[in-house]
Protein backbone atom coordinates (compact mmCIF):
# COMPACT_ATOMS: atom_id res chain seq x y z
CA UNK A 1 0.00 0.00 0.00
CA UNK A 2 1.62 3.20 -0.94
CA UNK A 3 0.98 5.89 2.10
CA UNK A 4 1.40 9.86 1.47
CA UNK A 5 4.57 9.58 3.59
CA UNK A 6 5.99 7.74 0.84
CA UNK A 7 4.99 10.41 -1.83
CA UNK A 8 6.73 13.03 0.72
CA UNK A 9 9.67 11.12 0.67
CA UNK A 10 9.69 10.69 -3.08
CA UNK A 11 9.41 14.44 -3.37
CA UNK A 12 12.27 14.92 -1.01
CA UNK A 13 14.61 13.11 -3.28
CA UNK A 14 13.14 16.06 -6.25
CA UNK A 15 13.18 19.03 -4.24
CA UNK A 16 14.70 18.48 -0.71
CA UNK A 17 12.71 20.65 1.90
CA UNK A 18 15.99 22.39 3.05
CA UNK A 19 16.56 23.92 0.09
CA UNK A 20 13.46 26.15 0.21
CA UNK A 21 13.57 29.89 1.60
CA UNK A 22 12.69 30.86 5.20
CA UNK A 23 9.57 32.20 4.63
CA UNK A 24 8.33 29.59 2.23
CA UNK A 25 5.35 26.98 3.57
CA UNK A 26 6.60 24.01 1.53
CA UNK A 27 5.34 20.28 1.93
CA UNK A 28 2.69 18.46 3.78
CA UNK A 29 0.07 21.42 4.35
CA UNK A 30 -3.29 19.12 4.61
CA UNK A 31 -3.63 15.25 4.95
CA UNK A 32 -2.79 11.84 7.11
CA UNK A 33 0.99 10.65 6.15
CA UNK A 34 -0.85 7.29 6.96
CA UNK A 35 -3.75 7.53 4.29
CA UNK A 36 -3.60 5.57 1.45
CA UNK A 37 -2.30 7.49 -2.16
CA UNK A 38 -3.75 5.51 -5.64
CA UNK A 39 -4.28 8.12 -7.55
CA UNK A 40 -1.96 11.63 -7.83
CA UNK A 41 -3.36 15.16 -9.54
CA UNK A 42 -0.26 17.53 -10.04
CA UNK A 43 -0.65 20.59 -10.82
CA UNK A 44 0.94 24.27 -10.27
CA UNK A 45 -1.72 25.55 -7.74
CA UNK A 46 -4.85 23.72 -5.45
CA UNK A 47 -7.37 26.12 -6.88
CA UNK A 48 -11.05 25.36 -6.53
CA UNK A 49 -11.25 23.58 -10.07
CA UNK A 50 -8.14 21.58 -9.41
CA UNK A 51 -9.65 20.28 -6.15
CA UNK A 52 -12.95 20.06 -7.69
CA UNK A 53 -11.20 17.71 -10.72
CA UNK A 54 -9.36 16.31 -8.08
CA UNK A 55 -12.50 14.95 -6.48
CA UNK A 56 -14.27 13.91 -10.08
CA UNK A 57 -10.94 11.66 -10.90
CA UNK A 58 -11.15 10.50 -7.59
CA UNK A 59 -7.04 11.44 -6.70
CA UNK A 60 -5.88 10.90 -2.97
CA UNK A 61 -3.34 13.75 -2.77
CA UNK A 62 -2.62 16.76 -4.67
CA UNK A 63 0.83 17.69 -5.80
CA UNK A 64 1.46 21.67 -6.65
CA UNK A 65 4.44 24.19 -7.24
CA UNK A 66 2.74 26.86 -5.15
CA UNK A 67 1.39 26.00 -1.30
CA UNK A 68 -2.21 26.65 -0.42
CA UNK A 69 -1.00 28.42 2.92
CA UNK A 70 1.97 31.17 1.05
CA UNK A 71 1.17 34.40 2.63
CA UNK A 72 -2.46 33.15 3.71
CA UNK A 73 -2.99 34.67 7.84
CA UNK A 74 -5.27 32.18 8.98
CA UNK A 75 -7.52 33.41 12.11
CA UNK A 76 -9.97 30.48 11.68
CA UNK A 77 -11.02 28.07 9.08
CA UNK A 78 -14.60 28.53 8.11
CA UNK A 79 -16.44 26.67 4.60
CA UNK A 80 -17.90 30.47 3.80
CA UNK A 81 -13.97 31.65 2.81
CA UNK A 82 -12.18 30.51 -0.33
CA UNK A 83 -9.13 29.07 1.42
CA UNK A 84 -11.65 27.40 4.38
CA UNK A 85 -13.64 26.47 1.69
CA UNK A 86 -10.86 24.76 -0.26
CA UNK A 87 -9.37 23.09 3.32
CA UNK A 88 -13.16 21.83 3.69
CA UNK A 89 -13.48 20.05 -0.06
CA UNK A 90 -10.02 18.44 0.48
CA UNK A 91 -10.44 17.28 4.22
CA UNK A 92 -14.18 16.45 3.17
CA UNK A 93 -12.55 14.14 0.13
CA UNK A 94 -9.75 12.58 2.50
CA UNK A 95 -7.49 14.12 -0.26
CA UNK A 96 -3.82 15.51 0.49
CA UNK A 97 -2.31 18.65 -0.57
CA UNK A 98 1.10 18.88 -1.16
CA UNK A 99 3.93 21.59 -2.35
CA UNK A 100 7.18 21.82 -4.06
CA UNK A 101 7.84 25.76 -4.18
CA UNK A 102 11.28 27.59 -3.61
CA UNK A 103 13.06 24.41 -3.11
CA UNK A 104 11.67 23.40 -6.62
CA UNK A 105 12.88 26.17 -8.47
CA UNK A 106 15.99 25.86 -6.92
CA UNK A 107 16.23 21.87 -7.10
CA UNK A 108 18.55 20.84 -10.07
CA UNK A 109 15.81 19.88 -12.66
CA UNK A 110 13.14 22.03 -11.56
CA UNK A 111 10.81 24.99 -13.04
CA UNK A 112 14.60 27.05 -13.89
CA UNK A 113 16.26 24.33 -15.84
CA UNK A 114 13.45 23.06 -17.71
CA UNK A 115 12.77 26.38 -18.77
CA UNK A 116 16.25 26.77 -20.14
CA UNK A 117 16.53 23.58 -21.57
CA UNK A 118 12.49 24.31 -23.44
CA UNK A 119 14.47 27.53 -24.76
CA UNK A 120 17.39 25.68 -25.31
CA UNK A 121 19.98 27.55 -23.81
CA UNK A 122 23.21 25.72 -23.33
CA UNK A 123 26.19 26.61 -21.02
CA UNK A 124 23.58 27.18 -18.34
CA UNK A 125 24.99 28.33 -14.66
CA UNK A 126 23.11 29.49 -11.46
CA UNK A 127 22.25 33.03 -11.19
CA UNK A 128 22.45 33.12 -7.64
CA UNK A 129 24.03 30.89 -5.41
CA UNK A 130 21.59 30.22 -2.54
CA UNK A 131 23.59 27.24 -0.87
CA UNK A 132 27.50 26.09 -1.02
CA UNK A 133 27.39 22.30 0.35
CA UNK A 134 30.40 21.88 3.38
CA UNK A 135 32.67 19.24 2.81
CA UNK A 136 34.39 16.75 5.24
CA UNK A 137 36.98 13.79 4.97
CA UNK A 138 36.59 10.71 6.82
CA UNK A 139 39.62 8.58 7.67
CA UNK A 140 39.47 5.32 9.15
CA UNK A 141 42.02 2.53 9.14
CA UNK A 142 41.02 -1.04 8.22
CA UNK A 143 41.73 -4.28 8.00
CA UNK A 144 42.66 -5.68 4.88
CA UNK A 145 40.18 -8.18 4.79
CA UNK A 146 37.44 -5.63 5.30
CA UNK A 147 38.73 -3.10 2.94
CA UNK A 148 36.46 -3.50 0.15
CA UNK A 149 33.28 -4.11 2.20
CA UNK A 150 33.90 -0.83 4.48
CA UNK A 151 34.39 1.13 1.44
CA UNK A 152 31.33 0.11 -0.56
CA UNK A 153 29.01 0.88 2.87
CA UNK A 154 30.39 4.17 3.14
CA UNK A 155 30.21 5.43 -0.48
CA UNK A 156 26.42 3.95 -0.58
CA UNK A 157 25.44 5.82 2.03
CA UNK A 158 26.69 9.28 0.36
CA UNK A 159 30.59 9.72 0.27
CA UNK A 160 32.90 9.77 -2.20
CA UNK A 161 31.33 12.30 -4.80
CA UNK A 162 33.74 14.47 -6.58
CA UNK A 163 32.34 16.21 -9.72
CA UNK A 164 30.48 13.73 -12.09
CA UNK A 165 32.63 10.91 -10.42
CA UNK A 166 31.41 8.37 -7.66
CA UNK A 167 33.30 6.12 -5.14
CA UNK A 168 36.60 8.35 -4.60
CA UNK A 169 38.50 6.56 -1.88
CA UNK A 170 42.24 6.88 -1.06
CA UNK A 171 43.83 3.73 0.65
CA UNK A 172 47.35 3.51 2.13
CA UNK A 173 48.68 0.36 3.80
CA UNK A 174 50.05 0.46 6.90
CA UNK A 175 50.78 -1.12 10.37
CA UNK A 176 47.89 -0.47 12.83
CA UNK A 177 49.17 -1.73 16.60
CA UNK A 178 46.45 -1.90 19.52
CA UNK A 179 46.49 -3.92 23.17
CA UNK A 180 43.43 -5.69 23.69
CA UNK A 181 41.78 -4.97 27.82
CA UNK A 182 40.46 -6.34 29.88
CA UNK A 183 36.85 -6.70 28.93
CA UNK A 184 36.98 -6.50 25.19
CA UNK A 185 36.25 -9.13 22.96
CA UNK A 186 38.32 -7.97 19.98
CA UNK A 187 38.10 -9.23 16.33
CA UNK A 188 42.39 -9.60 16.05
CA UNK A 189 44.75 -10.76 18.80
CA UNK A 190 44.09 -10.92 22.31
CA UNK A 191 43.82 -9.32 25.48
CA UNK A 192 47.13 -8.24 27.17
CA UNK A 193 49.07 -8.77 23.93
CA UNK A 194 50.34 -5.78 21.91
CA UNK A 195 48.74 -6.76 18.27
CA UNK A 196 50.35 -5.82 15.16
CA UNK A 197 47.79 -5.54 12.20
CA UNK A 198 48.31 -5.23 8.58
CA UNK A 199 45.67 -2.12 8.12
CA UNK A 200 44.69 -0.15 5.17
CA UNK A 201 44.18 3.76 5.67
CA UNK A 202 41.10 4.70 4.11
CA UNK A 203 39.95 8.55 3.21
CA UNK A 204 37.11 9.88 1.19
CA UNK A 205 35.23 13.05 1.02
CA UNK A 206 31.44 13.46 2.04
CA UNK A 207 28.96 16.12 2.31
CA UNK A 208 28.75 16.77 6.05
CA UNK A 209 24.99 16.84 5.82
CA UNK A 210 25.85 12.95 5.07
CA UNK A 211 29.01 12.35 7.33
CA UNK A 212 26.51 11.17 10.12
CA UNK A 213 24.79 8.62 7.67
CA UNK A 214 28.32 7.44 6.12
CA UNK A 215 29.60 7.61 9.67
CA UNK A 216 26.68 5.06 10.75
CA UNK A 217 27.31 2.95 7.83
CA UNK A 218 31.12 2.61 8.26
CA UNK A 219 30.42 1.13 11.88
CA UNK A 220 28.14 -1.32 10.63
CA UNK A 221 30.42 -3.03 8.01
CA UNK A 222 33.74 -2.20 10.47
CA UNK A 223 34.80 -5.56 12.36
CA UNK A 224 36.48 -3.61 14.57
CA UNK A 225 34.60 -3.55 18.69
CA UNK A 226 36.34 0.31 18.75
CA UNK A 227 36.77 1.64 15.05
CA UNK A 228 39.82 4.23 14.84
CA UNK A 229 38.68 7.23 12.50
CA UNK A 230 38.96 10.92 11.73
CA UNK A 231 36.72 13.34 10.17
CA UNK A 232 38.31 16.66 9.17
CA UNK A 233 36.55 19.47 7.75
CA UNK A 234 38.67 20.45 4.19
CA UNK A 235 38.63 23.54 2.04
CA UNK A 236 36.95 22.65 -0.88
CA UNK A 237 33.65 22.87 -1.13
CA UNK A 238 30.80 20.78 -2.52
CA UNK A 239 27.97 21.51 -5.15
CA UNK A 240 26.28 25.03 -5.04
CA UNK A 241 22.68 25.16 -5.24
CA UNK A 242 20.79 28.27 -6.54
CA UNK A 243 18.01 30.32 -7.73
CA UNK A 244 17.74 31.51 -11.07
CA UNK A 245 19.51 31.05 -14.56
CA UNK A 246 22.42 32.01 -16.96
CA UNK A 247 23.21 30.82 -20.29
CA UNK A 248 23.28 31.45 -23.75
CA UNK A 249 21.68 31.00 -26.69
CA UNK A 250 23.02 28.67 -29.82
CA UNK A 251 22.71 31.52 -31.85
CA UNK A 252 22.55 35.41 -31.46
CA UNK A 253 19.32 36.65 -32.37
CA UNK A 254 17.43 40.18 -32.45
CA UNK A 255 15.12 40.47 -29.44
CA UNK A 256 11.82 40.30 -31.68
CA UNK A 257 12.96 36.71 -32.92
CA UNK A 258 13.61 35.79 -29.72
CA UNK A 259 10.04 37.07 -28.17
CA UNK A 260 8.81 35.30 -31.01
CA UNK A 261 10.77 32.04 -30.21
CA UNK A 262 9.26 32.66 -26.44
CA UNK A 263 5.35 32.87 -27.23
CA UNK A 264 5.71 29.46 -29.67
CA UNK A 265 7.39 27.58 -27.03
CA UNK A 266 5.50 28.45 -24.01
CA UNK A 267 2.00 28.67 -25.99
CA UNK A 268 1.25 32.15 -25.48
CA UNK A 269 -1.19 34.63 -27.52
CA UNK A 270 1.15 37.93 -26.49
CA UNK A 271 3.92 38.69 -24.55
CA UNK A 272 4.94 41.61 -22.48
CA UNK A 273 8.51 43.20 -23.54
CA UNK A 274 11.08 45.98 -22.93
CA UNK A 275 13.62 47.05 -24.35
CA UNK A 276 15.09 47.70 -28.42
CA UNK A 277 13.22 44.73 -30.96
CA UNK A 278 16.22 44.96 -32.60
CA UNK A 279 19.22 44.33 -29.99
CA UNK A 280 20.99 41.61 -30.53
CA UNK A 281 20.80 38.49 -27.94
CA UNK A 282 23.06 35.78 -26.77
CA UNK A 283 23.03 35.63 -23.17
CA UNK A 284 19.74 34.87 -21.32
CA UNK A 285 19.09 35.51 -17.57
CA UNK A 286 15.68 33.95 -15.96
CA UNK A 287 13.88 33.12 -12.84
CA UNK A 288 10.66 31.75 -13.32
CA UNK A 289 7.82 32.96 -11.17
CA UNK A 290 8.28 36.14 -9.76
CA UNK A 291 12.12 37.16 -10.41
CA UNK A 292 12.29 41.27 -10.83
CA UNK A 293 14.26 41.03 -7.87
CA UNK A 294 17.58 39.70 -10.10
CA UNK A 295 16.68 41.52 -12.82
CA UNK A 296 20.17 43.99 -11.80
CA UNK A 297 22.03 40.90 -11.10
CA UNK A 298 21.29 39.58 -14.75
CA UNK A 299 22.48 42.52 -15.65
CA UNK A 300 25.51 42.02 -13.84
CA UNK A 301 26.73 39.16 -15.35
CA UNK A 302 25.71 40.20 -18.64
CA UNK A 303 22.61 39.15 -19.50
CA UNK A 304 21.38 40.45 -23.07
CA UNK A 305 17.78 39.83 -21.98
CA UNK A 306 16.08 38.78 -18.64
CA UNK A 307 12.72 36.19 -18.45
CA UNK A 308 10.63 35.62 -15.87
CA UNK A 309 7.52 37.05 -14.80
CA UNK A 310 5.27 39.42 -12.57
CA UNK A 311 7.52 42.43 -13.74
CA UNK A 312 6.31 46.02 -12.36
CA UNK A 313 6.50 50.13 -14.44
CA UNK A 314 9.31 51.17 -12.12
CA UNK A 315 11.06 47.61 -12.71
CA UNK A 316 10.58 47.77 -16.25
CA UNK A 317 11.88 51.25 -16.56
CA UNK A 318 14.99 49.90 -14.51
CA UNK A 319 15.22 47.56 -17.53
CA UNK A 320 15.33 50.45 -19.95
CA UNK A 321 17.65 52.89 -18.04
CA UNK A 322 20.04 49.42 -17.94
CA UNK A 323 19.84 48.37 -21.76
CA UNK A 324 18.44 44.84 -21.04
CA UNK A 325 16.04 43.32 -22.60
CA UNK A 326 12.64 42.02 -20.67
CA UNK A 327 10.15 39.16 -21.41
CA UNK A 328 7.56 39.05 -19.28
CA UNK A 329 6.33 35.52 -19.63
CA UNK A 330 3.56 35.73 -17.47
CA UNK A 331 4.13 33.87 -13.62
CA UNK A 332 1.86 30.74 -14.93
CA UNK A 333 3.66 30.12 -18.47
CA UNK A 334 7.11 30.06 -16.51
CA UNK A 335 6.28 27.09 -13.83
CA UNK A 336 3.41 25.76 -15.21
CA UNK A 337 6.18 23.15 -17.21
CA UNK A 338 7.65 21.83 -14.16
CA UNK A 339 3.57 19.81 -14.08
CA UNK A 340 4.38 17.17 -16.54
CA UNK A 341 7.73 16.43 -15.51
CA UNK A 342 7.12 16.19 -11.69
CA UNK A 343 4.34 13.52 -13.34
CA UNK A 344 6.68 11.75 -15.30
CA UNK A 345 9.06 11.62 -11.95
CA UNK A 346 6.51 10.37 -9.64
CA UNK A 347 5.10 7.62 -12.18
CA UNK A 348 8.66 6.26 -12.19
CA UNK A 349 8.85 6.07 -9.03
CA UNK A 350 6.18 4.05 -8.75
CA UNK A 351 7.29 1.95 -11.24
CA UNK A 352 10.56 1.34 -9.82
CA UNK A 353 9.15 0.27 -6.24
CA UNK A 354 5.98 -1.40 -8.12
CA UNK A 355 3.47 0.75 -6.71
CA UNK A 356 0.01 0.41 -7.74
CA UNK A 357 -0.52 4.17 -8.41
CA UNK A 358 -1.73 6.19 -10.86
CA UNK A 359 -0.28 9.87 -11.47
CA UNK A 360 -2.12 12.29 -13.89
CA UNK A 361 -1.58 16.02 -14.63
CA UNK A 362 -4.43 18.38 -14.18
CA UNK A 363 -6.61 19.14 -17.27
CA UNK A 364 -7.14 22.89 -15.74
CA UNK A 365 -6.01 25.99 -17.47
CA UNK A 366 -4.87 27.98 -14.21
CA UNK A 367 -3.66 31.01 -16.44
CA UNK A 368 -4.86 34.62 -14.59
CA UNK A 369 -4.79 36.16 -17.49
CA UNK A 370 -6.27 36.42 -21.39
CA UNK A 371 -5.77 38.98 -24.02
CA UNK A 372 -7.78 40.02 -27.18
Amino acid sequence: MVQVKDIVAVMEEIAPQRLAESWDKVGLAIGNPQSEVKKILVALDATKEVIAEAIAKKANMIVTHHPMLLFQKMDSITANTPLGNKIYQLIGNDIAAFSAHTNLDIAKGGTNDVLAELIGLQNVALLEVTEQEVLQKIVVYVPVSHEQVVREAMCQAGAGHIGNYAACTFGTKGTGTFLPLEGTNPYLGAQGKLEFAEEIRLETIVPKSKTADVLNAMHQAHPYEEVAFDVYTVEQTGKQEGIGRMGELPQEMEFSAFAMLLKQKLGLDSIRLTGDPHKMIKRVGLCTGSGAEFLSLAHQKGADVYLTGDMKFHEAQKAVDAGICVADVTHYASEVLIVPVLQDFLQKAAQKNGWNLEVICSDVNGQTFWSL
